[in-house]
């Protein structure tokens, strides 16, 4: 894709998105889960679209290992659930929420771990400041848009859970060395067909 091409899907992504109702959150119900927010991020990155995803550090007592967006647990100081996915992602990859433009919200999720997880859609505008908290964070790295986008890259794949049950989650193909699965994949999914 071409940086115009870029531009103008940034563009379509920034009208697709459902925009948050500031005067609803955090009223959505949790169902008594303990809420979470993430944030879905984009950004330039040689000169292409790419979403940003961090591998979890194995030090850390929940997902450890795994590939996430950033994101975590809701804390009382929270304003609403936007608020948590800023502060979580300028706790776990150096992001200052003042450089992030929020485009809006995909439809909350509940985790079979008991989250119920609020995803925000936003838009890095300077990756200058990024940076891994190694306590959490063992690595960023990016995809690009176009290739999330590309047919046949997102699928979904059997899982086994520990107690036997097999269940379907949404994958992407190995990239580079890292498996987007699970929560990541859905919601990656969600975001897919919310831009088409």
């Amino acid at each position: 894709m071409t940086k115009q091409d870029d531009n103008d899907l940034i563009n379509k992504i920034r009208q697709k998105i459902p925009p948050i109702q500031i005067e609803k959150e955090p009223a959505m119900s949790s169902n008594g889960n303990q809420a979470a927010a993430v944030l879905v991020p984009l950004a330039f990155h040689a000169d292409e679209l790419v979403m940003l995803f961090t591998h979890r550090s194995n030090h850390i007592s929940r997902h450890r290992g795994q590939v996430s967006f950033p994101g975590g647990m809701e804390e009382a100081s929270d304003k609403s659930y936007v608020d948590t996915a800023l502060r979580e992602t300028h706790e776990e990859i150096g992001i200052l929420p003042a450089n992030i433009e929020v485009f809006g919200r995909l439809t909350s999720l509940a985790s079979t771990s008991g989250y119920q997880i609020h995803p925000y859609v936003g838009f890095i505008k300077d990756l200058n400041g990024l940076q891994k908290n190694i306590q959490e964070v063992e690595k960023i790295f990016c995809i690009p848009l176009s290739w999330i986008l590309k047919e046949g890259n997102l699928s979904q794949e059997d899982y086994i859970r520990p107690h036997g049950d097999i269940h379907k989650v949404w994958t992407l193909k190995d990239f580079d060395g890292e498996k987007v699965w699970g929560i990541t994949g859905e919601i990656t999914h969600r975001f897919i067909e919310t831009i088409k």
